[in-house]
């Protein structure tokens, strides 16, 4: 498999368990307000458009289409859409797992395992 048909599984395929994709739209001249820590571990595709990342420091870059940036190394302040048409950006990351208060039935308790320890 080459790294165009990693990218297109990646991004448009199905994902293995544990990982999620959304797609961001954007319109001309508007900006995607992203939170520090919204985006962990993500790897982001400029699908179509041109995207303007601000880093927090000021620092501007631009990415056309089929750009991949990972933007959960960088400390992005401000994600625009730089370009005359929509901007489509897709994110892949991994799944966020909800805490719960069950627990497995098996999972037995501490000490289960001890029977010998001299008493």
């Amino acid at each position: 498999m080459t790294a165009d048909e990693s990218a297109r599984t990646l991004f448009r395929g199905p994902l293995p368990e544990g990982f999620s994709r959304r797609v961001f739209r954007v319109a001309p001249g508007l900006e995607l307000g992203v939170e520090p820590g919204q985006l962990p571990d993500s790897i982001m595709v400029v699908q179509q458009g041109e995207l303007e990342l601000e880093c927090r420091a000021g620092a501007r870059q631009r990415f056309g289409c089929g750009s991949m940036i990972p933007i959960a190394r960088l400390p992005a302040a401000h994600l625009r859409n730089a370009g005359p048409g929509p901007l489509v950006l897709v994110v892949v990351s991994r799944a966020v797992r909800h805490a719960t208060d069950e627990f497995r039935r098996d999972a037995g308790s501490y000490g289960d395992d001890c029977t010998d320890l001299g008493r």
